[in-house]
């Protein structure tokens, strides 16, 4: 029998869309100093959720943002640093359909992390265009769970 973990989460939570992504926020890798102080930021004032997803970054940086908040996390020293929690969101892309593909893809986002996930989400449905594809991705984050 697996006892899971209770997963605790604060009141606010960080967004992290633009962590890599060029084409609609001017993101430059010259930044990532910066985000880091602003995760420490967030960190230490009790903000310990970061949204993210494996499709955040554009072109040759996409998953950027996972990328960026593992580095962040394991170089975090400060007080907090037990209440962090990464939520991602998994994309309901057109060629990932099947439940395995759900179930590599959130072990593409752990590797890009460097730990689990704390929080896997489906970042859309695809319920109104493509029904047939929402059972399998549905599927997916069960096997995940489990």
């Amino acid at each position: 029998m697996q006892i899971l973990q209770k997963l605790s989460l604060p009141s606010m939570g960080c967004g992290t869309w633009a962590w890599g992504n060029q084409l609609l926020w001017g993101y430059d890798e010259s930044m990532d100093d910066q985000l880091q102080a602003v995760f420490n930021l967030c960190v230490s004032n009790g903000v310990t959720l970061f949204d993210t997803g494996d499709s955040y970054g554009t072109g040759r940086l996409n998953g950027r943002s996972e990328l960026l908040l593992g580095r962040f996390n394991r170089e975090y020293l400060g007080s907090g640093k037990e209440n962090i929690c990464i939520a991602t969101k998994l994309a309901a892309y057109p060629w990932r359909w099947t439940r395995q593909s759900m179930v590599r893809a959130c072990k593409s986002s752990a590797h890009r992390l460097g730990k689990n996930v704390d929080l896997v989400q489906m970042h859309w449905s695809t319920a109104n265009y493509a029904p047939w594809q929402e059972g399998g991705l549905l599927d997916g984050l069960a096997d995940v769970y489990e």
